[in-house]
């Protein structure tokens, strides 16, 4: 019982609560492209476009108009999967700053 309680109240907390900008203006997309019967390298290339088309499509209809690429990979028997992360704006000094950032170069730190 206390369990549906719980949850009763961190839903009725999301529906209710104030919503930030930044994270009610944003998606990640998946989409997903066959890759024909002949899986050469030509047909990878044309399915992954067809992916981030639809994804970027998909985007631009939510009102989303910046796209981050996160990742395009094939997977043998699905087809190729793309990856987006869109936004309806660049975000802010503010809300970048609580981004954290992977350092760069050899020193980075391996976890």
């Amino acid at each position: 019982m206390t369990r549906w309680l719980v949850m009763g109240a961190l839903m009725l907390g999301s529906v209710a609560g104030p919503a930030s900008p930044a994270l009610a203006a944003m998606a990640a997309i998946t989409t997903v492209a066959p890759v024909g019967d002949d899986p050469t390298e030509d047909g990878v290339k044309a399915a992954a476009q067809s992916a981030l088309g639809r994804a970027v499509r998909g985007a631009q209809a939510m009102g989303l108009s910046d796209v981050t690429l996160k990742s395009i990979r094939m997977v043998p028997g699905t087809g190729v999967v793309v990856e987006i992360l869109a936004t309806d704006s660049e975000p802010s000094l503010e809300e970048s700053a609580f981004v954290p950032q992977a350092p760069a170069g050899p020193e980075a730190p391996r976890i």
